[in-house]
């Protein structure tokens, strides 16, 4: 792990790559952490089914805060996929 980073979120590729980009779109450097693995095999990822971690610098933290507290938020309903038939 990054020393002066912190993890502020885990879970799936898909959720962690999305978190990445709302807080880098608001100034936020983020890092994901097992990565690669969450997409080969995320079976095996440590932390759980295709555990990927959000890190954001010990520095950001207090911003970072508000924008993971409401995607959380906004994904915990998330459990079966949103799909819609396209004609």
């Amino acid at each position: 792990m990054h020393e002066d980073f912190s993890v502020v979120y885990s879970g799936t590729i898909v959720h962690a790559d999305l978190l990445k980009c709302l807080l880098e779109g608001a100034g936020i450097h983020a890092v994901l952490e097992d990565e690669y693995i969450g997409m080969i095999a995320p079976y095996v990822s440590p932390g759980g089914a295709g555990a990927v971690k959000v890190l954001v610098a010990n520095s950001d933290m207090d911003q970072a805060r508000s924008i993971v507290e409401d995607f959380s938020r906004q994904t915990a309903g998330t459990k079966k996929p949103n799909l819609r038939l396209v004609k």
